[in-house]
């Protein structure tokens, strides 16, 4: 993970991330990691979840609702704020973001 971010960076990409990964990090941090967390989390550009980023998430599970797909609140909310930001989506779990207005890559592995 490391590797990529510095790949990233020297690719002249600015790294972000929202109040959902945060408060993920925070739910599952270990004691011996919060200090590395912190550190890498405070590096990183905060994109605001606004106003339009949370009607775009409960938008998108509405459409997705009606054809049978359970979009989760914190997978719409963390679409919602990349495509208000016009940011690349990068996770492992591409298959959660169905959505074909942002751009969603897989976090590559290894």
């Amino acid at each position: 993970m490391k590797s990529l971010f510095l790949d990233l960076l020297a690719d002249r990409h600015s790294l972000g991330t929202s109040c959902v990964n945060v408060a993920e990090v925070e739910r599952g941090i270990r004691t011996r990691e919060r200090k590395a967390a912190v550190a890498l989390l405070t590096r990183l550009r905060f994109l605001e979840t606004t106003r339009e980023a949370a009607t775009r998430a409960g938008r998108y599970q509405a459409d997705f609702e009606r054809r049978g797909v359970t979009i989760h609140t914190a997978d719409a909310l963390i679409a919602g704020t990349a495509r208000v930001h016009g940011a690349i989506l990068l996770t492992d779990n591409v298959q959660d973001f169905p959505m074909r207005d942002i751009k969603v890559e897989a976090q590559p592995t290894g």
